[in-house]
Formats: structure tokens, C-alpha cells, sequence
């Protein structure tokens, strides 16, 4: 493989095919409680948007000439780290307050300095996730280990 960009593709289809394949391990939830989404039905989406991504990315990676110097940038690895770091704030800090906090740190990250658009994304980003998916769908996310005396 001469490029970089297809190689990531490949490896990122091949880890989505491995995810959907353990969604098919997924307990079935009584029609009761499932709030009309199974639970395999926002992991496959996820799963199918990096899939689509990736396969452009192949695509990308095969028609662009590569350069014999080019190195990784650097904000690779800030955004790896700040997506982990979330990944284990999650349960203590609850989904809407690391998305808030996501928000924040990683426009920053990549060096936007406007704070009218960081804030705007900040505040909004959350609002319209907890609109569709809260309010629109039915579907609570956990609040976290931070908030739990509080509701």
C-alpha cells in the first residue's frame, strides 16, 4: 500500500466490521424499555458513518501523490488523546457535560481562537443533542457519577 490515508481506511473498516460484529452479542431489551431504538441501532450508525469516511479516506489516499516527507501531524494525537480522555470521563462527568467539555478543548486544540465560535459550538452542540435524542426520541443519557445525588 503506497498510501498512508487508504492503509487507515483499511484498518478502520476492518475495526468497524469487528465492532458490528460484537453488537451482534447485544442483549435483546424488552419492547417495554427500549424506547423504540434497539440497542444496536446508534453503535451500527456510528459504525456505517466511519465506514463511509474510511472508504472516502481509501479513495482520497489512492488519487493524491504522496510526499516521501509526510509525517502524522501532531494534532493527531492531541485529538486521540482528548477523545480518550472523554471516553473515560463519560461516566463520571455524563454525557451531556463531556460533550460540553469536548467542545471546548478540541476547537481550541486545533487552534481556533475565535471564542464566539468555540462557545457557540460549546453550547450548542450539547442543546441540539439532548433536543433530537431527549426530547425528540425519548432516549435519557446517563447524567453521571457527578450529578447523581443531585436528580
Amino acid at each position: 500500500m503506497r498510501h498512508q490515508d487508504s492503509l487507515i481506511g483499511i484498518c478502520l473498516i476492518a475495526f468497524c466490521a469487528f465492532v458490528f460484529w460484537l453488537t451482534t452479542g447485544f442483549d435483546t431489551v424488552p419492547p417495554m424499555l427500549s424506547q423504540n431504538v434497539p440497542p444496536t441501532f446508534f453503535p451500527r450508525l456510528v459504525l456505517a458513518i466511519i465506514t463511509a469516511l474510511s472508504v472516502i479516506l481509501i479513495l482520497q489516499g489512492l488519487k493524491k501523490e504522496r510526499d516521501v516527507n509526510e509525517k502524522v501531524a501532531p494534532a493527531v494525537f492531541v485529538t486521540a488523546a482528548i477523545v480518550a480522555v472523554a471516553g473515560v470521563m463519560l461516566s463520571y462527568a455524563g454525557t451531556l457535560l463531556t460533550l460540553f467539555l469536548v467542545a471546548v478543548v478540541l476547537p481550541i486544540a486545533w487552534g481556533e481562537r475565535r471564542l464566539h465560535i468555540v462557545g457557540g459550538l460549546a453550547f450548542g452542540l450539547p442543546a441540539a443533542v439532548y433536543v433530537v435524542f431527549t426530547l425528540a426520541l425519548g432516549v435519557r443519557f446517563p447524567a453521571g457519577r457527578l450529578f447523581d445525588g443531585m436528580m
